[in-house]
């Protein structure tokens, strides 16, 4: 009976291992060199969710595009603040309905793939109501007439009877765009869902 159990065991995790691998995705996010939502599988060692071999052509493709835009890739990172009249927690309910971000409540425990995605770096949430919030997810933008896909990280916190937002923007790894733009594009669609 042991042996039985044993067998279906390595079954089970032969089995989570293929359908994880089934998820490799070109969207990840890269920073000097290294890939910060690549998950390896911890019993091999071995990429589950990306194909090594393609992480140099994705790299010189970041750089090329940099240099077709005449702006270093480095330069497409930005942040902003802003200032807000709402209570910090009407602040939050418009930024996340703007953006779609996702809190542990909207993952299913029972789902593979959505255990995956709170493991992902781009994916955070902390929460205090009334006082402080802190969500990282990936969105996407329109810019110069292209939609792009990045990393968005927010902060909301209490300021007086108001609140104070920070943001930051990261590109994805095929991300190619201005990074000026897309944080004036970022900035005047905050401040759209804040008013």
């Amino acid at each position: 009976m042991k042996g039985a159990k044993r067998v279906l065991c390595w079954v089970g995790l032969g089995a989570i291992v293929t359908v994880a691998a089934g998820c490799t995705t070109q969207d990840h996010l890269y920073s000097q060199g290294r890939c910060l939502t690549c998950i390896n599988n911890p019993v091999t060692g071995q990429p589950i969710n990306y194909d090594p071999e393609q992480q140099p052509a994705i790299e010189e493709d970041a750089v090329a595009a940099g240099r077709d835009q005449g702006t270093a890739a480095g330069n497409r990172h930005g942040r902003f603040s802003m200032a807000s009249p709402l209570d910090v927690d009407t602040a939050y309910a418009r930024v996340r309905s703007e953006f779609g971000f996702r809190s542990e409540a909207d993952f299913n425990p029972n789902s593979n793939s959505d255990q995956w995605a709170m493991m992902d770096n781009a994916w955070h949430f902390d929460a205090t109501p009334g006082a402080f919030y802190q969500m990282s997810d990936y969105a996407r933008q329109t810019v110069n007439g292209g939609e792009h896909s990045l990393v968005l990280k927010v902060q909301i916190q209490r300021d007086g009877s108001g609140s104070r937002i920070n943001v930051e923007h990261l590109p994805t790894a095929n991300a190619r765009y201005d990074g000026d733009a897309m944080g004036e594009v970022l900035e005047q669609r905050f401040r759209t869902a804040l008013r």
